[in-house]
């Protein structure tokens, strides 16, 4: 069984490859992505192509985006992604920074079964997304 560390490394750069095909082989069907009930696609995402619908669903709020690593650990059950993300507001046009930490859970088929996303200033977001 491939590790959390190992995994979230593979899922990520399918991500940003862009095969959600690929993406989805690392989800458990019943996987939840919780993000933050105070932005516009805050909630609970549900399901193997989850992650597929929550990014489409975010970039009709932001744009251009540049997402730099900082860095991706793991144990036994998580892995942990730190990231700096930098994207323009549609509604405004105002560019925004922020740092974001994915926290990834993995069931007991090393399956990834929830993804926490933790921003540093939700509200310094929404402020950036007010036209």
């Amino acid at each position: 069984m491939t590790s959390p560390l190992e995994a979230s490394k593979a899922m990520y750069a399918a991500v940003a490859r862009g095969e959600w095909d690929v993406v989805a082989d690392f989800m458990s069907d019943d996987l939840v992505i919780y993000e933050p009930t105070s932005l516009p696609y805050g909630g609970e995402w549900r399901g193997r192509d989850a992650l597929q619908k929550l990014y489409a669903h975010v970039m009709t709020f932001w744009e251009n985006p540049v997402v730099q690593w900082q860095e991706l650990v793991g144990g036994d059950k998580y892995a942990v992604a730190l990231l700096h993300f930098t994207v323009t507001a549609k509604s405004s046009g105002k560019r925004f920074e922020t740092h974001i930490a994915e926290v990834t859970e993995f069931d007991d088929a090393g399956k990834m079964a929830s993804m926490r996303i933790h921003y540093f200033d939700t509200a310094a977001m929404l402020d950036h997304l007010r036209a």
